[in-house]
């Protein structure tokens, strides 16, 4: 069945480059036929304290209010929103963070006051890799004033991400962590089309060959963009690419000890990661980033645990019969913890191993046979494949 409307609340820190995603899949859902309201708090914030309490916030300012004033302007701000969704029901985005990194402290952009006067059907935490965010940050004349670590990024995400997750549970609302890179059309089928199943696509990623990752990760691709011709809504691990700051410090750590000396703190490292196509460099002390390492590690295995969580199937896509941990950890996690429906394509010769094998509901030997089998199995039963 679908929906006749759905309140949607964006999250995420600063400098993800969510509202810029919210105004892509509005427009793209309303070429679907869908009228989309984008509602941001800040905008609304700035009218209610321009007309109730003579004051002109800005971008730039507006943290620097006192505690007290700040939440009470929120507050107004919100019921405002309230009110307009009550009147005239559909579907809306709503864009604010939950949390603000502040002058070194914490500042609540969102509590559960003001998601339980929103009554959100559901909420989507947007995030992207911190060497873009921290990029951004830099150049925004309202955090000029500020200045953060990749290991401050990376912290203020999972406080981000944690406290929304919370938010979410208290109000029994779906929960989405959906990286940045991922397309318009996944963000505006979360909003416009919940009824779509959604699947997480599971891959082995460091120990592809690299002389064939780039024809890999073609395919992989395609198969996705078919997947989507489907109706499946898909997750991608890979659209996240900050796990280049493990492989590039275990790279100058292994350089240094073969010129018998330590790490230097204060060398700059280059980090070089493509995004659509367009290569970019990064340079961060050897400190900064080795302050950030632990991080970025365990927010990696948590970040693809929370996608799997939000979808009803993952598929395993290894037509090479690539052995590899990760997506041996992520079918069991999806089978046997959550009991999600896992779909392997396996293209080598002989048997997987069993720890493949005794965690997927079903094998095949080419992404067309799974493809075949979606179309007359995968789409009857999740249904709602407009």
């Amino acid at each position: 069945m679908k929906a006749e409307g759905r309140v949607v609340v964006f999250s995420g820190p600063a400098g993800s480059g969510t509202y810029e995603r919210m105004l892509e899949a509005a427009r793209l859902a309303e070429e679907w036929g869908y009228e989309v309201k984008v509602e941001r708090l800040f905008d609304r914030m700035a009218r209610v304290a321009r007309e109730r309490y003579g004051l002109e916030i800005t971008e730039e300012n507006v943290l620097n209010l006192l505690r007290e004033r700040l939440i009470s302007i929120r507050k107004e701000a919100v019921e405002e929103i309230r009110e307009e969704i009550e009147s005239s029901p559909g579907f809306y985005m709503v864009r604010s963070p939950a949390t603000f990194f502040w002058g070194g402290t914490l500042i609540t952009g969102l509590d559960l006051d003001d998601v339980m006067k929103l009554r959100p059907d559901a909420f989507i935490v947007v995030v992207d890799d911190i060497m873009p965010v921290k990029a951004r940050l830099e150049a925004d004349p309202e955090w000029k004033t500020q200045r953060f670590t990749l290991r401050d990024l990376a912290s203020w995400r999972e406080q981000e991400t944690t406290l929304v997750e919370e938010l979410a549970r208290w109000t029994k609302a779906e929960f989405y962590v959906v990286a940045r890179a991922h397309p318009p059309r996944v963000f505006a089928d979360l909003v416009v089309h919940p009824e779509k199943p959604k699947a997480y696509i599971s891959f082995p990623m460091t120990h592809v060959p690299p002389d064939v990752y780039r024809e890999f990760e073609a395919k992989k691709s395609r198969f996705v963009d078919e997947l989507d011709e489907l109706g499946i809504v898909i997750f991608d691990p890979a659209t996240m690419a900050e796990g280049v700051i493990l492989s590039k410090l275990e790279e100058y750590e292994n350089r240094a000890r073969s010129e018998g000396r330590e790490p230097d703190p204060e060398e700059e490292l280059e980090i070089a990661v493509s995004y659509g196509g367009e290569e970019r460099v990064y340079r961060y002390t050897y400190q900064e980033l080795a302050a950030v390492d632990p991080l970025v590690e365990g927010q990696i295995v948590k970040r693809d645990f929370a996608m799997i969580e939000s979808a009803n199937m993952v598929i395993v896509y290894n037509p090479l019969g690539i052995p590899s941990p990760g997506v041996a950890c992520e079918m069991m996690y999806a089978h046997k913890v959550l009991g999600r429906d896992v779909y392997l394509i396996w293209g080598k010769e002989g048997r997987p191993s069993p720890f493949y094998t005794a965690f997927c509901n079903r094998r095949f030997s080419t992404p067309e046979e799974f493809l075949e089998y979606a179309r007359t199995h995968v789409r009857p039963r999740w249904g709602g494949m407009g």
